[in-house]
């Protein structure tokens, strides 16, 4: 009993797997617009890490001129 609820288990897997690999092969790129979108995201994080990093004792001081002129 036990191997045929297995097998059948087995079976179904196995055909879910083929058919979303079938899908896959019909329609290769999904996906990739999310992906792309990933990429660019990481992209400007690093750009704006760079560019903080670079110019981080300007963009303190700028910071610090605004808190004096504002108040706190």
């Amino acid at each position: 009993m036990l191997h045929r609820m297995t097998l059948g288990l087995v079976v179904r897997l196995t055909l879910l797997v083929a058919e979303r690999a079938r899908q896959l092969r019909r329609a290769p790129d999904v996906g990739m617009e999310t992906a792309d979108k990933i990429l660019w995201v990481a992209a400007i994080t690093i750009v704006v890490g760079l560019v903080g990093g670079v110019f981080k004792d300007k963009l303190k001081a700028f910071a610090d001129g605004l808190s004096v002129t504002v108040g706190w």
